[in-house]
């Protein structure tokens, strides 16, 4: 496209006004979401594994001679924090698959505007992760329960809880596929953010460390979707979690800046 019809579009995005150019960028983003088949294989993976992760827990109790006081609701995390994984490779894929085909130089040629074109990746990956992440929660605590012989008292409270904190995971995710732009490094390096702490938890007394341990992404997760924290409340954790996903967003769009002008 020519440096003219480049300068044409932009000037065109400009008069429309940002709520109709926002509008006209998440339609575009809607319709390649619903087009591609590796979106619905990462929704139904994540369901899946969380489902069968907390079943598959639930059967280990209770088949175990040792009593264990976990809930169903303790299972359906373990099982989440698994699937979550699922919601991960989608959101990085939607914003990783273009730089690798190419096709992201049409996307910013239509929509000039980097941070549209980020906000509209960001709000159909919400848009679907939430309801995928209580439908996968749900069904997790009502398998873990119906194995355990235990209610399901609060299961949606539960469920909206580990939903929330997927979802602002996974617009992190997005965030940093905008910034490393190749699917195997976004999702590697979401895996070592969600994982590394924990285990790093585990091994470190050091309460300095542990105190920027908790105040990362996955220690901020796990806070979130229990609904109890030591250090902070549930409310705090998800302002935490969700500027550590606003902040990833405004470091992709200064990258795309930057690197596609």
């Amino acid at each position: 496209m020519t440096t003219t019809a480049l300068t044409s579009r932009r000037a065109q995005a400009a008069g429309i006004g940002r709520p109709m150019l926002l509008g006209r960028a998440v339609g575009a983003e809607w319709a390649k979401l619903r087009s591609v088949r590796s979106t619905y294989g990462s929704l139904l993976a994540a369901v899946v594994v969380t489902a069968g992760i907390a079943a598959l827990a639930g059967w280990a109790i209770v088949t175990d001679d040792q009593p264990n006081p976990a809930t169903a609701a303790d299972l359906a995390a373990v099982g989440a924090s698994l699937g979550q994984f699922g919601l991960v490779a989608l959101a990085a894929l939607v914003i990783t698959t273009e730089f690798a085909t190419g096709s992201i130089r049409t996307t910013l040629a239509a929509t000039p505007a980097r941070w549209a074109v980020l906000t509209a990746k960001a709000a159909v990956v919400g848009a679907v992760t939430f309801p995928a992440g209580f439908v996968a929660t749900a069904l997790a605590t009502l398998a873990a329960s119906a194995i355990l012989g235990t209610g399901t008292d609060g299961i949606g409270a539960v469920s909206a809880r580990s939903a929330a904190a997927l979802t602002l995971t996974s617009l992190l995710v997005v965030g940093l596929g905008a910034v490393l732009r190749s699917a195997a490094g976004t999702i590697t390096t979401a895996v070592a953010v969600l994982f590394a702490p924990p285990i790093l938890g585990a091994l470190v007394s050091n309460e300095v460390a542990a105190a920027v341990l908790d105040h990362l992404p996955a220690g901020l997760s796990g806070v979130v979707s229990s609904g109890a924290g030591d250090r902070y409340s549930p409310e705090v954790a998800a302002l935490l979690l969700g500027a550590w996903a606003v902040g990833s967003l405004a470091l992709g769009v200064v990258t795309l800046h930057r690197r596609d002008p």
